[in-house]
């Protein structure tokens, strides 16, 4: 069994990406630098605003509206598990240049940023 397994989280790659992430409450996202990614979650700094156990919805490289629990938040940074597994290559990939993320528009994410949603 790989020790990725047995520690119950994927091996972790260091990288230089930028993530954009929308929390609840908030209008707009907001950026972070991501320090390492894999499969099933990621690392960001300057974490403001997250607390553990909540849920953001993350766009990093070419893939937007990923569902990610905050795991943990200490040290300006924030240790982010994706609902679903992502592929590395198109979030390692940059954004073309000028390209806008658009907030969630479907299901319950479109009312992530609604105060009155219950």
């Amino acid at each position: 069994m790989p020790p990725s397994t047995i520690l119950g989280r994927a091996t972790r790659t260091s990288v230089m990406l930028s993530a954009d992430v929308f929390q609840a409450g908030r209008s707009g996202s907001t950026a972070h630098r991501v320090t390492n990614i894999s499969e099933t979650g990621m690392c960001i700094v300057q974490p403001s605003g997250l607390t553990p156990g909540s849920v953001v919805v993350l766009a990093v490289g070419r893939i937007e509206h990923v569902i990610a629990d905050v795991v943990w938040v200490r040290a300006g940074l924030a240790g982010l598990r994706f609902h679903e597994p992502v592929d590395l290559a198109l979030a390692k990939t940059r954004r073309l240049a000028g390209h806008v993320i658009a907030p969630p528009s479907a299901g319950w994410l479109a009312a992530l940023n609604d105060p009155y949603a219950s």
